[in-house]
């Protein structure tokens, strides 16, 4: 039987997930090395986020692929005809989740797959991955989330010119546009992620959980009201167990244990 530490869940098709030093890990297999997301990946991926997150032994999670492709998109393939499209859509569900997420990409990351890995907090690349929103070339747009979340991490004018162009760049351009936080260079992109993670797993869970929040709701916020929001949670986060442990190990000189209260 696996330890604890390393879990490993086999009940879904598209999906694998294992849990390492308080790190989730999903993996996303389709059925050829194109990873495309089809509507059973979308449904098994929302089950295995919905599990990581409600998870007390979990403080960071990590999306990674299967193969050397993260994914070339959609299975629709240009045909949105007839479809409802918001049954298809994943990228809002993994970007509301508490828990940081960190996509951990390689190979082609297109399309629908470059969306699922806007919707993650940190992206780490190999630098030979390939980036594109590539719709315009079938006459369609982005519909999981890329126009908003592309043109808000590296700006609007970089953002249409890449979607009306429907070019591709590389990890390298992706790194100085700031699409990606960093590329690989000794690790692979899975072990710099799995490094990161547990980075953020030897923090306390509600100080990340409420720096995330602060971050991300603070966004749509002007200045002043993101002050007071960030105000409230770190009020709220004196209070909890986890900053007085800090607080003690820190006088002890020794790690502290966080347990998440």
């Amino acid at each position: 039987m696996a330890s604890e530490s390393d879990l490993e869940f086999t009940n879904f098709s598209t999906v694998h997930c294992s849990i390492k030093n308080h790190v989730g890990l999903i993996r996303i297999q389709g059925k050829d090395g194109s990873n495309l997301i089809n509507q059973l990946m979308v449904a098994e991926l929302k089950e295995a986020i919905n599990s990581f997150d409600d998870n007390p032994a979990v403080r960071a999670i990590i999306l990674s692929s299967k193969g050397s492709n993260f994914s070339d998109g959609s299975a629709l393939q240009g045909s949105c005809k007839n479809v409802d499209l918001n049954s298809h859509r994943i990228a809002l569900h993994l970007a509301n989740t508490r828990k940081i997420t960190i996509a951990s990409l390689r190979g082609n990351v297109l399309d629908q797959g470059l969306e699922l890995a806007l919707a993650c907090d940190i992206r780490f690349a190999d630098r030979e991955s390939i980036f594109g929103l590539t719709n315009i070339k079938s006459g369609l747009m982005p519909w999981d989330g890329g126009t908003q979340r592309l043109t808000r991490i590296i700006g609007p004018s970089r953002a249409l010119y890449m979607m009306l162009t429907g070019i591709t760049i590389d990890g390298v351009k992706a790194l100085e546009y700031g699409l990606v936080s960093d590329i690989t260079s000794d690790l692979t992109d899975e072990e710099l992620s799995l490094q990161f993670g547990l980075i953020i797993s030897n923090h306390g869970p509600i100080a990340v959980q409420y720096l995330k929040e602060a971050v991300n709701s603070g966004s749509d916020l002007n200045i002043e009201e993101g002050m007071r929001l960030e105000l409230d949670l770190a009020t709220l986060l004196h209070s909890t167990n986890d900053r007085a442990e800090g607080l003690r190990a820190f006088a002890e000189k020794r790690k502290p244990e966080f347990q998440g209260d």
